[in-house]
């Protein structure tokens, strides 16, 4: 009965042994488990694409969402006050790092983690320094690094001249809140005059003036450009019909915005941008500081024109221009 016992006793004590094995070897596959909260400003196909993009990226790296990583995703809906409390929710979920999609996104991650040690990345951001998310493109100076989305806005007017070659006025409208479209509109304005184009700037103060503000410019510009502004961008759609009705014919910074109701651009690539900051974020989760990555932009951008909006304003694109088109809608 003692034998029986203590054999008893020695197989109580395995069992209890291999639960707590069990139980520790799932604690460590949980504890290797990255979590990256994604912050994107606003439903917008640019930036779910830089969105789609970083998944991707991240995936062919190795790093699988639902397997070695867990991404929490999160929409602001165009609210800088969603947009801080989604990065102080990610602080109490003590994520691993933040991609933040769009400049008010990376400015709330930025003011959240400043003071973390917690990297945060952005994408589709026209310029982080003026933006205060770092102290130089070059050395960041701060756990933050990301991709930028400023175009050569040079030649996106001079696509505008090349369908256009007797415009005389150029319209540029965009959202005065938006620190990110004034310094695109501030280098257009550039452009066109050394172009030879004078220039008429008009700001919404919010979507809800967007079709006013577009009405306001017409009869006196030959032609529109929109840089890359959120709330435009998330009202093409008022933008197209305002423009077929007065026959106004309008570019834009972004091939989305071509897509819904402009006639042309150089255009960034924002699925590649994302995979691109996807390459930042593996070498930050192999073991580097973000702080010492410089912040990348693309290189080259494809020419995109929609043949079809172009027409509905009575502008027809020059053959030569569509057969240099990377895409035609």
């Amino acid at each position: 009965m003692k034998k029986l016992l203590a054999l008893l006793a020695v197989c109580a004590m395995m069992l209890c042994s291999l639960t707590a094995c069990s139980s520790s070897d799932g604690g460590n596959k949980d504890s290797a488990i990255l979590k990256i909260g994604v912050l994107q400003y606003m439903q917008h196909p640019s930036l779910t694409e830089s969105y789609e993009g970083f998944v991707d990226g991240l995936k062919e790296a190795g790093y699988v969402d639902g397997e070695n990583i867990k991404i929490d995703y999160q929409n602001a809906s165009g609210e800088d006050s969603n947009s801080h409390q989604i990065c102080e929710l990610f602080e109490g979920n003590n994520v691993d790092m933040v991609l933040a999609i769009a400049t008010p996104a990376a400015q709330s991650a930025v003011n959240v983690f400043q003071d973390t040690d917690i990297p945060v990345l952005f994408t589709a951001v026209t310029d982080a320094e003026e933006a205060g998310l770092v102290v130089s493109n070059e050395a960041p100076g701060k756990n933050v690094t990301g991709t930028l989305d400023m175009p050569v806005i040079y030649d996106q007017i001079s696509v505008i001249k090349e369908v256009l070659p007797e415009a005389k006025t150029l319209g540029i409208l965009y959202t005065s809140s938006e620190p990110n479209s004034e310094i695109q509109a501030e280098e257009a304005k550039a452009a066109a005059q050394s172009l030879g184009m004078e220039v008429v700037i008009q700001t919404a103060s919010s979507s809800n003036d967007i079709k006013q503000v577009v009405e306001s410019v017409v009869g006196s510009v030959d032609a529109v450009y929109i840089p890359s502004d959120n709330a435009f961008a998330n009202a093409m759609a008022t933008v197209h019909a305002t423009a077929v009705e007065n026959q106004l014919p309008v570019f834009a910074a972004v091939e989305a915005m071509i897509a819904e109701g402009a006639i042309a651009t150089t255009a960034i690539d924002y699925y590649e941008l994302g995979k691109q900051t996807a390459a930042q974020a593996v070498r930050v989760l192999e073991g580097e500081s973000a702080s010492n990555i410089a912040v990348e932009t693309q290189e080259e951008c494809a020419l995109v024109v929609n043949k079809t909006f172009a027409e509905s304003v009575g502008v027809v694109i020059p053959e030569e221009i569509v057969k240099k088109a990377a895409v035609v809608y």
